[in-house]
């Protein structure tokens, strides 16, 4: 869940991003908002209809068969392009799906052989023994994962969720068969397993169901504090309303924004002074309404920890705000994409391809395709970006500007292996040193242990969730490996697993040091940047691995108690994933979630798109607004 309702929030730094780079192309002086004060806590580490009956898998041959390109292969070639897009996580297709719509010649960049970032999908064949295996042609036998967020809100009807008005702006929201449904479980581990309050059920909507659950769980008074509180930030012009006034696409780069932005002035003024509020940590939010009672603040912490990987003490108020609208307003579901988060990529990936004009111009997403370095150039006393060249030897000139997908960390690592090593003080080695100055001061949240199951689904319960969150709600959310965040899509979409099979995600949210894993590295440290084989898979390291993962199967073992026996059967799959795991496939400098709150500081504060070097512009979590 971590970083799945957060993709509410994530599109709204893209679209100022890719609207700056529209600005450019008008020549228009769009200038992106100050900086904000966003959020964040959890461990800190050292800062020193594709077709809605497909498999995933399927997808993964759909889109393959269709425009992609793998550019490991090529050598010496320069080509033109408007805007060089670099990284598919949500962000970089977002921005990159948005700049064809606008008629620029566009191409994303991706160092993975699958787009997603964080939200990618991969596929695992059942173990050789299994007696359900059908053709070696029958790719519906394939465990179709998804790598990180799979749980959405928002996303099945038009609405001001971010994510979904990028989609119905380039034209693909239709290409996505929502499955809905009203919420997930809830296992306190402060209880043993049949305690009455060991476990209870979020449900969305009004009917009240919630309200009861929290009295079941904490008594009368808790529920009634509930619903006052949630009340008064849901009434009219109320701070959950303010969060959600003004839609992210009113946001141009074009002289047009007076003209859309004007239409928004009187909810401008109706936010008034909720604008401190919704920047500031949702705490204020909790401390103004009175809400005292011990279960409602650590249930916020939770919430706010699902969104940001920090607690509520400094996470902003404006997404925790937000969710209470998608959670707690009348008809409120959740949605999850049939074909898995792949479809959702997919989708995304089919709004840059999609052949646009008269001249039938169509985006490219160009796959294993690693960026080396910019390609920097001092104009006028200028520092610029005029393209990108990748590992292979390839040029990709930008003719309007270069939009970086990967984290402030990760960017600066790359600009600075950019410049020519003689390069002596310039206007070009200022602006470098200035993005690593940004990434230096900014601090990180913890990373991930992963554990994707496939098991035999036989004897199950008829009614298990999909969704389930294990912790312990006494003790600080944010402590290491305290919450278990876990999904079974297939309660959904059973093809995306062998007949009679589940597939299972559970992760710790970050809150997994970085500091346990520094020493298998090759270097012993992380330089910033990542190789195909640079850490040791030594039994040192396996058994790191072992024994960081027993968290994860003991929160498995509260919702399915044989689960190990299960993952020992014919044609199971267990794939275990460390933060090295994280760092390696998602290009996560120190397989970090995202930003944090630098020191002395109750919530994040994030540049905005525009970078200190022209034509190079940023998106993703380490950009305003963040995740």
């Amino acid at each position: 869940m971590a970083t799945t309702m957060a993709s509410t929030v994530v599109a709204m730094n893209i679209i100022i991003a890719l609207f700056h780079v529209k600005s450019i192309a008008s020549i228009a002086a769009f200038q992106p908002p100050a900086s904000f004060s966003v959020s964040r806590t959890s461990t800190r580490q050292n800062n020193s209809n594709l077709n809605s009956s497909f498999s995933r898998c399927k997808l993964f041959e759909l889109h393959n068969s269709i425009t992609t390109t793998d550019d490991s292969t090529i050598h010496n070639i320069e080509e033109e392009w408007d805007v060089v897009v670099v990284g598919s996580g949500i962000g970089g297709l977002s921005a990159a799906a948005m700049c064809a719509t606008y008629g620029l010649k566009t191409i994303c960049v991706e160092a993975h052989e699958h787009a997603g970032g964080v939200a990618h999908s991969f596929e695992r064949k059942p173990s050789p023994s299994s007696s359900k295996q059908s053709s070696a042609n029958d790719s519906s036998r394939y465990f179709c994962f998804d790598s990180g967020p799979s749980l959405l809100s928002g996303m099945s009807s038009k609405g001001t969720n971010p994510l979904r008005q990028v989609l119905d702006a380039i034209g693909t929201a239709d290409s996505i068969d929502w499955i809905s449904y009203d919420g997930w479980m809830v296992y306190d581990t402060a209880y043993p397993p049949g305690d009455h309050r060991s476990t209870f059920r979020l449900t969305t909507g009004t009917d009240g169901s919630w309200e009861k659950e929290i009295e079941r769980k904490a008594g009368k008074t808790s529920s009634t504090e509930f619903t006052k509180f949630r009340n008064r930030m849901m009434n009219p012009n109320g701070i959950s309303e303010s969060s959600a006034l003004i839609p992210p696409l009113a946001l141009r780069g074009d002289f047009g924004v007076l003209w859309t932005m004007a239409t928004y002035l009187g909810k401008f003024l109706k936010i008034g002074l909720k604008g401190t509020l919704l920047t500031g940590a949702f705490t204020k939010c909790m401390n103004m309404y009175e809400l005292t009672d011990e279960f409602n603040r650590q249930w916020f912490d939770y919430l706010a920890f699902a969104l940001s990987g920090l607690d509520a003490a400094h996470t902003q108020a404006a997404p925790v705000a937000y969710t209470m609208i998608d959670l707690h307003k009348e008809g409120a579901v959740l949605d999850y994409p049939r074909g898995g988060m792949g479809s959702l990529v997919q989708a995304l990936v089919k709004g840059l391809e999609m052949k646009r004009g008269q001249d039938g111009v169509a985006g490219e997403l160009r796959l294993k395709s690693c960026v080396e370095r910019f390609l920097l150039e001092e104009d006028n006393g200028t520092a610029k970006c005029t393209g990108v060249k990748l590992e292979n030897g390839t040029i990709l000139h930008a003719r309007k500007g270069v939009v970086c997908n990967a984290p402030l960390w990760n960017m600066a690592k790359i600009l600075e292996n950019s410049l020519d090593p003689l390069e002596g003080e310039s206007a070009l080695s200022a602006a470098v040193k200035e993005v690593r100055k940004q990434a230096d001061a900014m601090e990180m949240t913890g990373s991930f242990m992963h554990l994707h199951l496939g098991i035999p689904s036989e004897g199950l319960p008829a009614d298990l969730e999909c969704h389930h969150s294990v912790l312990n709600l006494s003790t600080d959310v944010t402590a290491e490996q305290n919450l278990v965040i876990v999904s079974i899509p297939t309660i959904f979409d059973p093809t995306l697993a062998p007949e009679g099979y589940h597939i299972i995600h559970a992760y710790t949210a970050a809150s997994e040091n970085f500091v346990d894993w520094d020493d298998k590295l090759t270097k012993g440290y992380d330089d910033g940047k990542t190789e195909q084989n640079d850490y040791k898979r030594s039994e040192e390291y396996k058994d790191l691995k072992e024994k960081k993962a027993e968290a994860l199967w003991l929160a498995m073992e509260r919702i399915i108690p044989d689960i190990r026996e299960r993952s020992r059967r014919k044609g199971s799959v267990v794939e275990i994933g460390t933060p090295l795991t994280h760092r390696r496939y998602n290009r996560r400098y120190r397989g970090t979630y995202g930003p944090a709150p630098a020191n002395g500081k109750d919530v994040w504060e994030l540049p905005g798109p525009k970078t200190p070097i022209s034509g190079l512009l940023a998106c993703g979590d380490t950009t305003f607004p963040g995740k």
